[in-house]
């Protein structure tokens, strides 16, 4: 807390003295006018390009000017520049990354549901979402920083724009074009502590700017910046072949080189990527992206107490993505298919899948002032584990091909009047699934008012859904192991084809000024509510004293009681004085739960041992009418993007910070010490750092320092510490 609050008085000094400066020079930073970097370009806030004081939602977008100036070295790292984003480090490279938080829920719930699920990420408008158990495997985007023109992060229910998933918000990572007339190379590289290795590669060539195509390729190789793995049991953190857990799982002796091959890494990926634009004329324009990547990491997912918490995930995927303007009809067709196995060495945790998307749109403008888009959705999602699994004993999560399938249609509407001041934007959409079987509406209806050039307020309203997860509808699992000497167990896994899906709802109202040319402030005031969170539910369990297996239990994912609520606001400023740019940002936000059981898995007591002396525990509905805080989002987030460019020399300053906050594990419950099962993650503030020199025209060299206060508190549940890290580099572009 003591380095926020200095952090937040060097904000204020550096503010006060900017302002103070009597020298009126247009500043030539990132190459922009001051009015662009005000108001950079957006497009995802209401799909259509716009200035981003005029953005009818919250939304940001960092460029990748910013970006090369800050020296991020991934695009995860990048989502630090940006106001409302939660990022946290598991390993080197590797990041849990949340918009506006509620993580963790339920707490006391297994890691794999630590993942942000309701955030949709896209690449060039199209979805890259695994829907096995929601979210997004970051190390398996096959772009990186080389490819991308600028993100643009909306926050906020988004689904009447995007689809579901949108719940919390969207991330779109949108890539580059040549700009000019003939050839386009760009290149860069990047060595640093732990063996950190990054390389990006480019080339293409524009053909009098109506045809135009880039290849690409990119490297990363990180080690971890710890050696020792958590042991559970022992609450300590030992060399790996010291961890009990692994060692002596008992559902079978684990293959520790197997399921930890390279235990010194933390990251390990490569991709190639193609793009292609044809622009015949400004009312015809075709774009067409392929690429594949293989990705190897040790990250948080899927553990429990017999694991060592990190864990090996293996990727390999390919997609393509064609989208056509054909005068005002847009056509969007992409297809991504691949083998993911999130926990090698588990038999349980590998699958072939595939997903395909096509969108159609029209838009209308008959009407003065009016534009009508209604557009046409389909989706299919397919996961198969049958090629790795013995399905005649159910030993695969799913055991056999599981389809998720999505029909919808979708209307917007954006409408202004009052001279052009009052904006009125509205958006519906109805999505039908094959599971479960009914439709889901989900809507945004938001109003902007232009009070002058100057000032701008606006609210919003919406609510959107969760598409349905592999995990929840297709769940065909049989677990067995030894329960005593003589006896063994079996638990019984069941999907429900019938289960609601998570949904929330938004009202936000937002304030924008820019007093000066030079200032600009953004306020956005929300609350949300989401409910339906899905679990593993204990259905019934029947004890056997004298048969060959003791315990018998069905357990089926169904909806949980608890719903969160949330009430927040974010302030972000933008200041440019001379050499100089400061965008400053903080969110402060408070997450509590209602109706939440700390016993929440079983709808009634089920049939218990005699020596158990509080079954009421386990019955989902104990905690009715409860009311806590959510612990695991933090209350107070944010940072800041300082640039200094005095002519070919370049300073920047990243810092970024976030309040305390506590995660829990299912285990919490099993040993109850206040250790295991607990994650206490304090309060921090880091600082990344970064000193850039152009030597020639287009060559650059760079010298970074990441995480430079050292602070080594750790950021995730039982992950690795952050150490600081220095870079060296250069980048070249024609």
């Amino acid at each position: 807390m003591k380095r926020i609050i200095a952090f937040a008085l060097c904000m204020l000094v550096f503010i006060i003295s900017v302002s103070a400066q009597k020298k009126d020079s247009v500043s030539q930073l990132l190459r922009l006018s001051i009015e662009n970097l005000m108001n950079i370009p957006i497009y995802s806030a209401s799909k259509i390009a716009e200035s981003s004081f005029e953005a009818p939602l919250s939304s940001t977008v960092i460029t990748k000017e910013q970006i090369k100036r800050s020296g991020c070295t991934s695009i995860m790292e990048a989502l630090r520049l940006m106001p409302g984003v939660i990022v946290r480090e598991q390993t080197n490279g590797n990041y849990d990354i949340h918009l506006r938080g509620l993580d963790n829920i339920p707490p006391n719930s297994s890691l794999i549901f630590f993942t942000s699920s309701t955030t949709l990420v896209m690449i060039d408008n199209y979805p890259v979402y695994n829907y096995l158990h929601g979210g997004t495997f970051w190390e398996t985007l096959p772009v990186d920083i080389n490819d991308v023109e600028k993100i643009e992060v909306v926050r906020g229910p988004s689904a009447a724009l995007y689809g579901p998933n949108a719940v919390s918000g969207v991330i779109n990572i949108l890539t580059r074009k040549p700009e000019k007339a003939g050839l386009y190379t760009v290149a860069n590289a990047r060595y640093g502590s732990y063996q950190s290795f990054i390389a990006n590669a480019s080339a293409g060539y524009n053909f009098n700017d109506k045809f135009s195509f880039i290849v690409s390729g990119n490297y990363q190789n990180r080690n971890r910046t710890q050696a020792d793995y958590y042991d559970e049991l022992t609450a300590k953190y030992v060399p790996l072949d010291s961890v009990a857990a692994v060692k002596y799982n008992p559902g079978g002796t684990a293959n520790t080189h197997e399921k930890y091959p390279h235990p010194q890494l933390a990251m390990q990926k490569y991709a190639a990527n193609g793009f292609i634009n044809y622009d015949p004329s400004e009312k015809i324009k075709m774009a067409a992206a392929f690429g594949a990547q293989h990705s190897e990491v040790q990250k948080a997912f899927g553990a429990d107490t017999y694991s060592a918490y990190l864990t090996t995930a293996r990727s390999d995927t390919r997609y393509a993505n064609l989208k056509g303007n054909l005068n005002d009809c847009i056509i969007q067709l992409s297809y991504l298919n691949g083998t993911q196995s999130p926990v090698i060495g588990g038999t349980i945790w590998k699958w072939d899948f595939n997903t395909f998307d096509a969108l159609v749109e029209y838009n209308f403008s008959k009407i003065k002032n009016l534009t009508l888009t209604p557009g046409i959705i389909y989706r299919q999602a397919v996961y198969d584990d049958s090629k790795y699994v013995n399905t005649a004993i159910k030993q695969g999560f799913w055991s056999g091909r599981a389809e998720s399938t999505t029909k919808a249609a979708s209307l917007r509407a954006d409408y202004r009047l009052f001279n052009q001041r009052l904006r009125l934007v509205s958006g519906g959409r109805a999505d039908k699934f094959n599971y479960p079987g009914k439709t889901y509406y989900s809507y945004q209806l938001a109003a902007t008012y232009k009070i002058n050039e100057r000032n701008l307020i606006r609210v919003v309203h919406s609510k959107a859904n969760r598409a349905p997860l592999i995990i929840d509808l297709f769940s065909n699992l049989d677990l067995t192991g030894p329960l005593n000497a003589t006896q063994t167990y079996l638990l019984e896994v069941r999907g429900n084809k019938n289960i609601k899906l998570l949904s929330s709802t938004l009202f936000e109202a937002g304030y924008r000024i820019q007093p000066t040319a030079k200032l600009k402030f953004d306020l956005e005031l929300f609350t949300t509510k989401t409910r339906n969170f899905s679990y593993t539910i204990f259905e019934s369990g029947t004890f056997n004293n004298s048969g060959p297996i003791g315990f018998q239990g069905l357990l089926d994912l169904n909806n949980i009681t608890v719903y969160a609520k949330q009430w927040g606001g974010t302030l972000t400023a933008n200041i440019v004085a001379g050499n100089w740019q400061l965008k400053p940002f903080i969110t402060l936000q408070k997450t509590m739960l209602y109706d939440y059981s700390i016993y929440a898995n079983s709808p009634q007591a089920p049939s218990l041992p005699s020596n158990n002396n509080n079954p009421a525990l386990y019955n989902i509905y104990s905690g009715m009418g409860t009311k806590i805080k959510h612990q695991a989002t933090p209350s107070c987030y944010g940072g800041a993007y300082i640039n200094w460019k005095p002519g070919k020399l370049n300073v920047n300053l990243n810092p970024w910070f976030y309040s305390s906050q506590t995660q829990l594990h299912s285990s919490n419950l099993t040993y109850k010490d206040g250790k295991r099962g607990v994650e206490n993650i304090k309060g921090k503030c880091m600082l990344n750092a970064t000193v850039s020199y152009q030597i020639l025209k287009n060559f650059t060299v760079t010298l970074s320092g990441r995480n430079c206060f050292n602070n080594e508190s750790r950021e995730f549940y039982k992950a690795d510490a952050p150490a600081f890290m220095l870079f060296g580099g250069a980048s070249f572009e024609l």
